[in-house]
């Protein structure tokens, strides 16, 4: 079994974050996204009952790696990175696309990762990779239980919460708190410094985002002024029939 596990280089929380015509600026040194950590743990913990390979794949700015070697240190096998300059500004859709591309690449059984990223929160990664692939998507996973022959996992709905059976290939995404990050000891740490980190471009992957949904600008939201507040004085019926009226409503 193969399983691809999202990790994500953000700016870290801890430092005012820079910003260009909108866009965010993204330094040299990033770490891992903390969402992701929940998604790597789950990875984890299927692969220690199982005879699995846990993959970290990310997409973005090289860098320093340092949010790479965070993932790396928790325990998974190795890393892939897919870095181009043609990805700058990329959205949701060209990240599902390119990490689709890479799980079909490595030929990864599970694609499991955060709900969201706390530098973009638009929550789409994990069903637009899913309808990619053409694989059930599983989503908001708060727990799991991990056996030889099966994985079950409660997952949160708008109705409470649900216990389903995983089934061989999925799309899963973890909610924080779902399961506990294990902290890396100093032998993970010194381990993680020789794992394998594969850079790709978008040549190697093979991979054309030329049709894709294209960015072009981020626009300050319109500040709305407060409404018309008025004080009932016993005219409020003919107010609203004024207003009506004037609107055209009726």
């Amino acid at each position: 079994m193969r399983i691809a596990v999202t990790a994500k280089q953000i700016p870290d929380p801890a430092i005012e974050p820079s910003y260009k015509n909108g866009v965010l600026i993204r330094p040299d040194e990033q770490v891992l996204d903390d969402t992701d950590r929940y998604g790597i743990e789950l990875a984890l913990q299927i692969k220690e009952s199982r005879d699995a390979e846990v993959i970290v794949v990310s997409m973005g700015p090289e860098g320093t790696q340092k949010g790479i070697q965070q993932a790396l240190q928790m325990g998974p096998d190795k890393a892939i990175l897919v870095s181009d300059p043609k990805l700058n500004n990329a959205n949701s859709l060209t990240t599902s696309k390119i990490l689709s591309d890479l799980i079909n690449k490595i030929e990864a059984d599970y694609f499991i990762c955060g709900v969201e990223s706390t530098d973009g929160y638009t929550g789409l990664v994990p069903q637009q990779v899913a309808r990619i692939l053409k694989l059930p998507c599983i989503s908001y996973i708060k727990s799991a239980n991990v056996l030889d022959e099966k994985i079950t996992a409660q997952r949160q709905t708008i109705y409470g919460s649900e216990t389903i059976t995983i089934p061989d290939k999925a799309v899963l995404s973890v909610t924080a708190g779902g399961v506990e990050p294990r902290y890396p000891n100093f032998k993970e740490i010194m381990a993680a410094k020789s794992k394998e980190v594969e850079l790709l471009s978008l040549e190697d992957l093979g991979t054309d985002i030329e049709n894709l949904l294209e960015y072009k600008e981020i626009v300050d939201a319109e500040i709305k002024t407060a409404g018309e507040k008025v004080v009932d004085e016993g005219q409020g019926a003919e107010l609203i029939l004024k207003k009506l009226k004037e609107l055209k409503a009726i």
